[in-house]
């Protein structure tokens, strides 16, 4: 029996057969693929949904800004929470600004803090070594030209991959979103 010229070396008396389960094959993936089709699925509950938002949160609230960053310093503090560092964004870019003849005026005021959880972060990496990537914790404080006490907070959502988190990383999240829910509330109490 010869096998020359027929895809996978089946016999030349086979070929029929073949291509017969072949166009079978076919036939079902292109109906299963327009039943999937066909098919609405319900909505994932609010929770599981939650992963699909953005991947940067921005909290918006109205104040002075030194206010605004004395009170996420009173949050971290209350927390038992380290500042790892500081980045002065705005002054950064005014200053290099300069340099590069760029004139533009981005931010009225912008800082970037980094924080540390020791007990948090050590079961953050001990779920994961490669979790090192988010650390130090961040949290952006800025406000813009046009609107200088209309102060924004924002973080990266901790996501390793698509899907919801794992535990440690929500609870990185639950550790992120508190602060800053502090931090408006305050606000919200001096207005």
């Amino acid at each position: 029996m010869t096998t020359a010229n027929h895809p996978g070396g089946t016999p030349r008396h086979g070929g029929r057969i073949w291509r017969l389960q072949l166009g079978i094959l076919l036939a079902a993936a292109v109906l299963n693929l327009a039943g999937c089709q066909s098919r609405t699925a319900p909505s994932p509950p609010t929770e599981a949904r939650q992963w699909q938002e953005e991947l940067v949160v921005v909290r918006e609230v109205t104040g002075d800004y030194e206010t605004v960053w004395d009170d996420l310093l009173d949050a971290l503090n209350n927390r038992g929470l380290t500042v790892s560092s500081v980045s002065h964004v705005q002054r950064m870019l005014a200053r290099t600004g300069k340099a590069l003849g760029a004139k533009k005026e981005i931010y009225a005021r912008a800082k970037v803090l980094e924080f540390c959880s020791a007990a948090l972060s050590r079961q953050m990496l001990e779920a994961n070594p490669h979790y090192l990537a988010f650390c130090p914790f961040q949290i952006m404080v800025y406000a813009l030209p046009q609107e200088p006490e209309r102060i924004y907070l924002a973080y990266r959502r901790p996501r390793w991959r698509p899907g919801p988190p794992d535990a440690t990383l929500a609870a990185v999240e639950r550790l992120v979103q508190g602060i800053i829910a502090e931090v408006a509330a305050n606000q919200e109490m001096y207005q």
